[in-house]
């Protein structure tokens, strides 16, 4: 009996709720798809849909923003590092009394960062035309690692400390050329490694006479470097060789003495006439006084007296040099191993813990 009073007002309770579902306006059945989604009716109301869109917005916002702020603390970076190689090009400038700022160029970054740490990585320089004696050196290029800055940034800088310098010191064979005096006689690269030679062409009684020198090239201290002219010799192609000077003497080619007439130069002049062999005072002033005896080899005389009176300390003087890093550098700055390159002549440049500025 309960069960059926039970079973009974469970149908009126369905047919209730049905009969509701039936009646009320709008109303919907979900009916359960084999996939598990509710089927959507007409009339149902419209689900919230998710805020993805906005977030996206949001991200490309602060995307953009982020950009903007890091492009304009790289261009203050920027300001701040030119700023910075104006001032220490003027510093350069002052301590070796230059008449024009060198280029300088600071490869950090970021810029301020070190700089407000007080050391600054990397600092490359660029000296053109630097007063050293006789000649000017024409380039001092030279890297510095690690800048110490003395003072405060950006408007109390008294100075820095180099703590490592190295670079080159660079002489060019143009401007010695220019600057030795010697129109005659141009510098250049040597036969060996490391060589230089002097040559040119010079006028003597008519003939155009080779000059051939080997030069020697040294450093004198740590400071500065020398060039001293040595072995001088006077070519006058197909017919002989002069060396001026003590020690000197001529001598003449083989085409030359196979014109000549032997027996009669060993005769007069008491010494034998063979190739390679020098005629030196005495033996020299005989054959000179004798014409007969150089004319068919197509030797003058005057070309002989021409020769000898180039002297040899006046050729050398000419083509000698001496350089030398300005006297008032200030800290240890040494020049070390010296090159001859096809441009001219290099020696590194070192140094270290070297103050600049106040």
């Amino acid at each position: 009996m309960a069960g059926v009073v039970c079973s009974h007002m469970g149908m009126m309770e369905n047919g209730r709720s049905e009969d509701s579902a039936a009646l009320v306006p709008g109303s919907r059945t979900a009916t359960e798809e084999p996939g598990g989604n509710a089927e959507t009716r007409p009339g149902d109301p419209t689900p919230t849909p998710k805020p993805r869109r906005s977030r996206v917005r949001t991200t490309v916002k602060l995307g953009l923003c982020l950009v903007v702020a890091l492009a304009f603390l790289a261009l203050g970076d920027r300001w701040a590092v030119l700023y910075a190689q104006n001032m220490a090009g003027k510093k350069v400038q002052e301590a070796l009394k230059l008449h024009a700022a060198p280029e300088v160029h600071i490869d950090s970054f970021p810029f301020l960062a070190q700089a407000a740490m007080g050391n600054i990585d990397r600092v490359e320089v660029n000296v053109p035309h630097v007063p050293a004696g006789p000649v000017s050196i024409a380039q001092v290029k030279a890297s510095v690692d690690d800048v110490r800055i003395v003072g405060n940034l950006p408007t109390s800088v008294k100075g820095a400390v180099l703590s490592k310098v190295n670079g080159d010191v660079f002489l060019d064979f143009a401007d010695l050329n220019r600057e030795v005096g010697a129109s005659q006689v141009k510098l250049a690269p040597g036969s060996g490694t490391n060589t230089v030679q002097a040559k040119g062409d010079l006028p003597v009684a008519g003939k155009q006479a080779k000059i051939r020198a080997h030069a020697h090239l040294q450093r004198t201290g740590e400071h500065g470097l020398r060039l001293s002219v040595e072995d001088t010799r006077l070519v006058v192609p197909g017919l002989l060789t002069y060396t001026p000077g003590k020690g000197g003497g001529l001598q003449l080619t083989t085409s030359a003495v196979d014109t000549m007439d032997e027996h009669a130069v060993e005769q007069t002049t008491g010494q034998r006439l063979l190739p390679g062999t020098p005629f030196k005072g005495g033996a020299l002033d005989t054959l000179t006084d004798h014409p007969e005896l150089l004319k068919p080899a197509g030797i003058d005389p005057s070309l002989i007296e021409g020769l000898r009176k180039v002297q040899e300390p006046k050729v050398a003087q000419k083509m000698e040099f001496s350089a030398r890093l300005p006297k008032d550098l200030p800290g240890d700055l040494r020049l070390r191993g010296i090159t001859v390159t096809d441009e001219g002549i290099r020696a590194q440049l070192t140094g270290k813990d070297v103050p600049l500025g106040g």
